[in-house]
């Protein structure tokens, strides 16, 4: 019996033993494989900018300029450029974060005819304002294994995310008994018959968890750099609240002192829409991306 388990025991550690990483050297005895305790940063092109410069180097002159030098988690949907890195917990296992972040706070002014001016040249501003942001963050769990400088890896990311955006709107030409319907920019929303003109959007914030399962290789070029790429299967629940839209006009039936006669005033309104839910899964190849990969 002793010798049966002292059999099985040693089959189990040899199994454990192949299954691990083995580190290789180059020719001056430098380790080229990522150890414990080591980061990576890295940086991609995606496949299509490859295949599109070369072809511009054959006549195609639509598409002469590489993009995408970055690498993306196909989770951040929309979203340019990701940080991303890792953390090497054992020469086997590794630990991912990534972390997307965009936003905009544009004003853009506009020259529109003063309607309380008989002269042409008389101008007053409208303001479109529009702010917007979306963050992702992402952690994932990656297992590598492999004998040369070609390395397997495979794991899985988890990922939150969330995003808002807002539009505001400003008239240079004010609401009153005499002017119903004011002149405005053509950039601005269109009037409404029933409530007017808009003066806020509100988009409803949205909430989203995801998770990603990935395999892929890394060959290593020189001690602690490699070129490599993923494929993988995601899954993604996002949550939208409501949305809103504020609108004013003036009504020129309403009695603001009192006395039993209208004399008019701005009225305002708000439309809310019911949120949303979305569910989408998915095949991915890592956004087309090829990426280096630096450990230090």
């Amino acid at each position: 019996m002793k010798k049966v388990l002292g059999i099985a025991c040693a089959l189990c550690i040899g199994v454990a033993a192949s299954a691990q990483n083995e580190q290789i050297q180059n020719k001056k005895g430098v380790d080229i494989m990522p150890v414990s305790g080591e980061y990576s940063v890295g940086i991609g092109v995606g496949l299509n900018s490859v295949t599109g410069w070369i072809g511009s180097m054959f006549g195609y002159t639509g598409y002469n300029s590489f993009s995408q030098t970055y690498v993306n988690n196909p989770l951040f949907s929309g979203t340019p450029i990701s940080i991303w890195g890792k953390y090497m917990v054992s020469d086997d296992n590794a630990l991912r974060m990534s972390l997307s972040n965009t936003g905009i706070d544009n004003t853009n002014l506009y020259n529109v005819f003063d309607d309380r001016s008989n002269n042409p040249d008389s101008m007053v501003v409208d303001k479109r304002r529009i702010n917007s942001s979306t963050t992702y963050l992402s952690a994932g769990w990656e297992f590598r294994r492999g004998k040369t400088r070609l390395r397997g890896l495979y794991g899985g990311d988890a990922v939150i995310s969330w995003a808002n955006s807002h539009d505001h709107f400003v008239y240079g030409n004010s609401l009153t008994a005499g002017n119903l319907t004011p002149t405005q920019a053509a950039a601005m929303p269109a009037w409404n018959a029933t409530w007017g003109r808009t003066t806020q959007v509100r988009n409803g914030a949205t909430f989203g968890i995801g998770v990603r399962a990935f395999v892929g290789v890394e060959y290593f070029i020189a001690p602690k750099i490699c070129i490599g790429t993923e494929f993988g299967w995601s899954a993604r629940y996002e949550v939208t609240g409501e949305s809103k839209v504020d609108y004013e006009r003036f009504d020129p039936f309403i009695d603001t002192d009192g006395d039993g006669s209208p004399d008019g005033a701005v009225r305002t309104h708000t439309e809310t829409t019911l949120g949303s839910r979305t569910w989408s899964t998915g095949l991915d190849n890592f956004n087309t991306q090829l990426y280096f990969n630096f450990y230090f």
